[in-house]
């Protein structure tokens, strides 16, 4: 059995210094599609996360060998093409989450205990009054999750309204 070293740094989103006993790469991307350059030459990985399927290419020779501007070239083409392939990946996956809608409500109970989790037996961190808004993220088994700017946690549901008093 031999000794593995391997050290990731995130340099920015989507970009990674990769450092192991065989040397230094650079690896941009996402989960799922990745273009990885090292002293081996370029790399572009596509896979499932998660799931141990992936497919790699090698986009060009790895070495010290001098290329010729054709291969130069169609190496840049298909750079380019990987790159686009990443973004096109990261503005789907990022839709979703630009699809979440929050509810703005109003608290209609006297007094309202904000809980740590949504259950009547979780700690109390927050205590709110009649009239007062809420942002409602979730709700679940009749408990929704709120963030009333100072405090995040969880109310029972039925005290929460959509008109205001």
């Amino acid at each position: 059995m031999g000794f593995k070293f391997r050290k990731r740094i995130k340099i920015a989103p989507g970009i990674n210094i990769n450092l192991s006993k065989s040397g230094v790469s650079t690896s941009i991307g996402k989960p799922g599609a990745t273009i990885n350059i090292g002293k081996k030459g370029v790399k572009a990985t596509v896979g499932i996360p998660g799931s141990g399927l992936s497919y790699s290419q090698n986009l060009s020779e790895g070495g010290s060998q001098p290329s010729t501007p054709k291969q130069g070239s169609s190496l840049l083409t298909k750079i380019l093409i990987g790159l686009s392939v990443i973004f096109m990946l990261s503005v789907l996956s990022n839709s979703d989450k630009n699809n979440i809608k929050f509810d703005n409500k109003t608290v209609i109970a006297k007094s309202l205990r904000v809980r740590s989790a949504p259950s009547a037996d979780s700690n109390i961190v927050n205590q709110l009054i009649r009239g007062d808004s809420v942002t409602v993220e979730k709700s679940q088994n009749g408990w929704s999750l709120i963030d009333d700017g100072k405090v995040k946690g969880w109310v029972a549901s039925r005290y929460l309204a959509d008109e205001t008093l």
